[in-house]
């Protein structure tokens, strides 16, 4: 590969000019981990990022599997990318703009890959979530005149092992240590989207986290995987380990790690949690539902019981932590007495925020072979009992931040009713609003300390204290 005056980026027998790559990202942080690998990827290729589709030379949509919404939303914009390039030049072959090429990745790409380049005209070609690393080459592939394909494949080696990509200019790094999954929970499709569990080495990813550290100025790191509990499990390490590794890292202000499956959480997780002075106070534990038979059905491995225990357990060792999860509403054949129990955990939990949503089958889930008797308008009922509540709950909780002090990492602003305000998140994970102390300075990512001044269930306001700069002592 070599740069030429003109601009151009030869790649094998390619020649590459200066072009625009959109991509859109749906569902879950795994997935925006992924969609940085590809930009960082596409940049060999004298690719940048736009967010302007109609300036766009190649489209990527990054999709997701786990909501129908999410599915929903994509093949709706899929359809859009019609009307987006049809003032272009046209091809009279397919009807579309000669030029744009557009390719669909992610958890539905992995599944249903070679339907979409099929069904889809304006598609040209659709991978799946074990290829990211292989995007330069899928579309050297398509600007070599090879269109119309997709590539599924799983990586079969024993070992995982990669560097982690990140977005130039932020302090904060997604960094994956574990992929996949093997608990087939019933409603799930994980498993058939990202493949079974593998691991990273504990030391790769010590060593990947101090480079950007050292060399990106990282200060806040997310550690990421569909079970990240399981972390090193084969090779004799664990997730707690990993944390005690870390957090001796200088530099390093911030960790924290999504998502975690309750199983799998150890009394040496909990340890870490009071031990490790950067983890964050916050856990997000999806417990999905308040009913015990509702968990045997969905095959979670897990009672109410032991799920109350773990986070009594948590709060014992960190009282300052705050707790989130995952609730599906109208599981199939939820009775309403199973639907009570949920709203009788909310009150026992008392969890900071929940993800709610109502259950949505998924293809080639065991969930689906169950006769269902529940509606849609069923479900919706009992997703609104569950954010009510859940409502008031939170709302109380975030009252006891009234008058104490947060560090707060500044992401972006906002003018809400007429005034710039900045937001930023606590190390419990609260998004908290703040006037700056001198209207023209830029705070983002700089690390300040606010007072909170008020609240609702939905938003906290802060006022502004001090200002720690960006790389804080």
């Amino acid at each position: 590969m070599e740069n030429t005056i003109t601009k151009l980026v030869k790649v094998g027998e390619l020649d590459f000019p200066p072009r625009k790559v959109w991509l859109k990202t749906y569902g879950c942080q795994m997935n925006y981990h992924d969609s940085e690998r590809i930009v960082s990827h596409l940049s060999n290729l004298n690719f940048t990022l736009t967010t302007d589709q109609t300036e766009a030379d190649l489209m990527i949509f990054n999709t997701c599997a786990v909501r129908d919404l999410a599915n929903q939303k994509f093949y709706s914009a899929l359809g859009e990318t019609k009307k987006i390039i049809k003032d272009h030049q046209i091809d009279p072959e397919t009807g579309f703009k000669k030029d744009v090429i557009i390719a669909a990745g992610g958890c539905i790409a992995q599944t249903e890959g070679k339907d979409l380049v099929k069904k889809y005209k304006q598609l040209d070609f659709a991978f799946g979530t074990d290829v990211i690393d292989n995007i330069g080459e899928m579309v050297y592939r398509a600007y070599a005149g090879d269109k119309k394909f997709a590539v599924t494949s799983w990586d079969k080696s024993e070992n995982y092992s990669i560097e982690t990509k990140i977005t130039p200019g932020t302090p904060m790094a997604f960094v994956n240590i574990i992929k996949g999954c093997d608990k087939f929970c019933s409603y799930c499709i994980v498993p058939f989207t990202r493949g079974r569990e593998k691991s990273r080495r504990l030391a790769e990813v010590v060593t990947d986290v101090k480079r950007l550290v050292e060399y990106s100025g990282i200060q806040e790191v997310m550690l990421l995987g569909q079970n990240v509990n399981s972390f090193g499990k084969d090779n004799n390490e664990s997730l707690a380990m990993l944390i005690h590794e870390l957090d001796q890292i200088s530099g390093l202000q911030r960790l924290r790690y999504t998502t975690s499956h309750p199983y799998d959480v150890t009394d040496e997780l909990v340890e870490a949690h009071r031990t490790a002075k950067k983890l964050a106070n916050h856990l997000h534990l999806p417990v999905q539902s308040g009913s015990d038979t509702v968990l045997q059905r969905m095959l979670r491995e897990y009672t109410i019981e032991h799920y109350l225990t773990l986070l009594a357990k948590m709060r014992k060792a960190n009282p300052e932590i705050i707790i989130t999860t995952d609730i599906i509403a109208g599981f199939p054949n939820e009775t309403e007495e199973e639907h009570q129990a949920t709203l009788d955990l909310l009150d026992k939990a008392q969890f900071d925020f929940i993800y709610g949503y109502t259950y949505s089958p998924r293809k080639g889930t065991k969930a689906t072979r169950i006769n269902d008797v529940l509606t849609d308008d069923i479900r919706l009922r009992r997703l609104k009992d569950i954010q009510d509540k859940q409502s008031v709950i939170q709302a109380a909780l975030r009252g006891q931040m009234i008058g104490k002090t947060y560090r707060i990492l500044v992401e972006d602003k906002k003018i809400s009713k007429g005034v710039m305000k900045w937001g930023g998140r606590t190390s419990c994970h609260r998004l908290v609003h703040f006037e700056g102390d001198i209207p023209d300075k830029d705070y983002q990512w700089h690390w300040i300390e606010a007072e909170i001044t008020s609240v609702t269930a939905l938003s906290t306001q802060g006022k502004f204290i001090r200002d720690l700069g960006k790389t804080p002592t």
